[in-house]
């Protein structure tokens, strides 16, 4: 998926740009590790100066400039999908595991990023048609994220180069 990313020079211009997912950007505010030692690459970063991780080739853990940390997705192509598929994710985390209550937070952060960029629906749709990444319902969306944060975030802590662990996003 990285790769198809890279060669694709517009949908790579629109995560970075719009969906802020810059496959450039791979240097994490501090250095970290997982507690279990398990690998930990980095992939993307965002504008706040958050990094997602995959772990272990498997999940992807984005890890917040602010302390904050939690399993987003069960791999690449999940965090690509969430994060087209629900730009304002970052505005949903902190009511999982309540989906219905994420959906509430998601309707209205988007609304409001709909005015800013009326054409939101139109980039979601070309960078999934360009990454051939097929249509996800948002409700489909939320419920694997939700279940990322809950089920999966605690078996991946996240530490600082002190030992300190993030706390759960």
């Amino acid at each position: 998926m990285l790769d198809r990313i890279r060669e694709n020079t517009r949908a790579a211009a629109l995560l970075a740009e719009v969906f802020d997912f810059d496959v450039t950007r791979l240097e994490p505010v501090e250095p970290v590790r997982l507690a279990s030692d398990g690998e930990l690459r980095t992939v993307a970063g965002d504008a706040s100066g958050g990094t997602f991780f995959v772990c272990d080739d498997g999940p992807v853990l984005y890890a917040g400039s602010e302390g904050g940390a939690g399993i987003v997705a069960a791999d690449l192509h999940a965090v690509i999908r969430l994060v087209v598929g629900v730009p304002t994710w970052h505005d949903v985390v902190s009511d999982a595991p309540d989906v219905k209550a994420m959906h509430a937070s998601f309707e209205s952060s988007y609304a409001e990023l709909k005015s800013d960029e009326p054409r939101i629906g139109q980039f979601r749709s070309e960078v999934t048609a360009e990454l051939g990444l097929g249509q996800v319902a948002v409700e489909d969306l939320l419920a694997s994220l939700s279940r990322c944060l809950t089920e999966l975030s605690p078996g991946y802590l996240l530490l600082n180069e002190n030992g300190d662990a993030y706390d759960p996003l």
